[in-house]
């Protein structure tokens, strides 16, 4: 009710581009509405070259509004009085019902596709056609003379009252144009260490929350076994603290410290993985439960939700929302790390660059699920080297983690910048339950995030050769470096990938 969102589109894109058909299923369900959005389109009938009849398969480019049910209103551009009316009609049907609406404004393209463009290589008979035309606002002006709603002089005058302020406009920018200063490489806020670490009844307050459900709820009867490790993962009964309750460490204290968390993906609420189980399902009533939002009264809200099988239009929708909501932690995670494909041009076009282009900061988190594990060739890879050749100037952080408390820290450590910036983690699969990958309690109450984990050089005149590697195959290299006896070895972890803290390396 506070803002009114108009989307403005071509007639070829709305008919043409996926993602209008994703954001228009996004319009009424709970995690993504907006109360109703207008779109226009402004309907030159052509896409750059295309006609209508090699644009679409449709009789006209919103048809794809009738998948919701959205009135569609197709105005006459050459009417203005009608095209006023139509968006008044808009925005009464909007503000009434909350719901999304379409105006499909028939025009044409004066100059073709700009103003150096030659349309009539491609469409000669339409642009014969517009040529002979009346400019609309000729149209118009003619009608108000004719009605004695302004005289020619008064024309005139607002024409070039118009047209002077356009030019004024352009000098002024022209003698405004100045080199922009060259950007300083300052990295040393995302090497530095930051005090993300809690106190043990901070842990314990989460633990008794997480694990506590309301009288009279029935959870499945698997979950109260995980319910019961959970609560003995800190009191010593459980030998240690795997990686889905160091998340729900992660985000518990970071709510009770008044930081809001948003966290949306396919699958999220359970886990792709059956891990994380932040939302629980009553088996009798199918009523909801989220026991992070029941920690304390002063708490901030945990917003979780299990998006569409969509990944472009989500994730261009928690980008969004991710430089709204400064003061909150906004997470988007892919079901698999490999569908982050569907999602690349959000990636590449904004949040890869978007500081460098416009100036606009984000603290997005993007959980991709990472590793062969079995999964056969598709599920395999987040493409890890696509994030890495997309950084540049500290635009991204790159991290491949390998304990729980790591990701503890990251995450924490995502919200104490200064100076934000999106974060790309390559999440587990396999690693989630593996023993060797749990981390102590002490590692959440002392410590902070590492940028690098060394090896333990006890006996230093052994060593001979330094193996580098991130992520779960420090833990396959460890077992294999054990079996052969090779104490020639040392295994460094590099947990963050970029910015690389090269002179901690080289230390």
């Amino acid at each position: 009710t506070k803002t009114l969102p108009i989307l403005i589109h071509g007639d070829s894109a709305f008919a043409g581009q996926g993602i209008v058909a994703e954001t228009l299923n996004l319009s009424q369900l709970d995690a993504y509405k907006t109360g109703g959005t207008i779109h226009i389109i402004i309907n030159n009938q052509i896409g750059f070259t295309t006609t209508t009849c090699d644009a679409r398969s449709s009789v006209y480019c919103t048809d794809i509004g009738k998948m919701i049910q959205s009135p569609i209103i197709h105005v006459n551009g050459n009417d203005p009085e009608a095209v006023m009316t139509a968006a008044s009609f808009a925005f009464w049907y909007r503000q009434t019902f909350g719901t999304d609406i379409i105006i499909d404004m028939l025009c044409y393209r004066k100059y073709g596709h700009n103003e150096s463009d030659e349309p009539t290589y491609t469409q000669p008979l339409l642009y014969k056609k517009i040529k002979s035309m009346i400019p609309v606002r000729k149209i118009y002006e003619q009608e108000l003379l004719k009605e004695n709603v302004i005289s020619d002089e008064e024309a005139e005058k607002y024409v070039k009252e118009y047209m002077d302020g356009l030019n004024k406009i352009y000098a002024d920018k022209k003698d405004n144009v100045k080199p922009k200063e060259p950007k300083k490489n300052e990295n040393y806020e995302y090497f530095a260490t930051q005090n993300t670490s809690v106190s043990k009844n901070v842990l314990e307050t989460i633990t008794q929350a997480i694990t506590t459900l309301p009288e009279g709820f029935n959870p499945n009867p698997k979950l109260r076994t995980l319910l019961s490790k959970r609560s003995g993962m800190l009191d010593g009964t459980e030998p240690s603290i795997d990686w889905a309750m160091a998340e729900e460490f992660a985000f518990g204290s970071l709510l009770m410290e008044g930081t809001p968390i948003r966290l949306s993906g396919q699958d999220t609420r359970r886990g792709t993985f059956s891990q994380r189980h932040a939302v629980m399902t009553d088996i009798e009533t199918d009523d909801i439960y989220i026991p992070l939002n029941h920690i304390n009264d002063e708490q901030k809200q945990m917003m979780i939700y299990d998006s569409p099988l969509s990944e472009l239009a989500v994730l261009g929708y928690e980008y969004g929302y991710s430089i709204i909501a400064k003061n909150a932690l906004t997470l988007w995670e892919a079901q698999f790390g490999d569908f982050a494909n569907g999602a690349q041009a959000i990636i590449d076009q904004f949040i890869s660059c978007a500081e460098s282009k416009w100036g606009k900061k984000s603290n997005i988190v993007l959980l991709l699920p990472h590793c062969y594990d079995g999964q056969g060739p598709e599920h395999s890879s987040a493409r890890l080297e696509r994030f890495l050749q997309l950084c540049a100037d500290n635009n991204l952080i790159i991290c491949n983690l390998s304990t729980p408390s790591q990701y503890f820290h990251v995450l924490r450590r995502q919200m104490q910048f200064k100076n934000f910036k999106p974060l790309v983690i390559m999440t587990p699969k396999s690693m989630l339950r593996l023993p060797q990958a749990a981390s102590g309690p002490d590692e959440f109450t002392n410590g902070d995030f590492k940028t690098i984990i060394d090896y333990n050089f006890s006996e230093t005149n052994k060593v001979r050769r330094i193996l580098l590697c991130s992520g779960k195959i420090y833990y396959e290299l460890k077992e294999e470096t054990g079996k052969l006896n090779r104490e020639d070895l040392a295994i460094i972890r590099i947990e963050q990938l970029y910015p690389l803290d090269i002179e901690l390396l080289k230390d």
